[in-house]
């Protein structure tokens, strides 16, 4: 019979054989059983890397009313990409429009150019680890805002120009360079 048989070398899976998954412990005491026990804490608790830069920037956006005891509830600065490292992203984004255009033989709105650049410093404002591509030495951190730059004027093209989106190459996506023009 074919429910007897081995595929792959394993028996079939049927509804006899598939066992059930344990529901994960949400800490009600009903849903232990007798036997059942919670699984124990990760041995290692505490921040990673990653996380003790995130809360430590954090930290850095509130405003010193809080610890002064202020009654008025701390707001929170708004970083920008260039308050923090030298590069400018509007200038990043305007390279990165005029060599797409270029290569397309066509001309972009100067709005996307501000858009991409926009967005930058809103992702720099709630992402550590773009924060920390960024902040890295010499020309590293340009290198990296140019690629999410590509990355998100491909985003730009496939949603309000296909037609142009079409004629890039796969790679841009990626938020590699551009080949050289035919």
């Amino acid at each position: 019979m074919i429910a007897d048989e081995m595929i792959h070398g394993c028996l079939p899976r049927t509804s006899q054989l598939r066992r059930h998954r344990p529901l994960p412990f949400n800490g009600s005491p009903n849903q232990l059983q007798e036997g059942a026990r919670p699984l124990s804490p990760p041995e290692r608790l505490g921040f990673g890397e990653w996380d003790e830069s995130t809360r430590l920037w954090r930290e850095s956006q509130l405003d010193g009313d809080e610890a002064a005891g202020s009654d008025r509830p701390a707001s929170r600065r708004r970083t920008r990409i260039e308050d923090d490292t030298p590069i400018v992203p509007r200038a990043v984004a305007e390279h990165v429009c005029e060599s797409a255009s270029q290569w397309l033989g066509e001309t972009l709105p100067h709005k996307w150019a501000l858009e991409l650049a926009e967005r930058a410093n809103v992702v720099y404002q709630n992402n550590a680890r773009f924060r920390q591509l960024l902040r890295k030495r010499g020309d590293a951190g340009w290198d990296w805002l140019s690629a999410f730059m590509r990355h998100w004027l491909y985003s730009l093209l496939a949603s309000r120009r296909p037609d142009l989106c079409q004629r890039l190459p796969g790679s841009y996506a990626a938020g590699r360079d551009l080949p050289p023009p035919n």
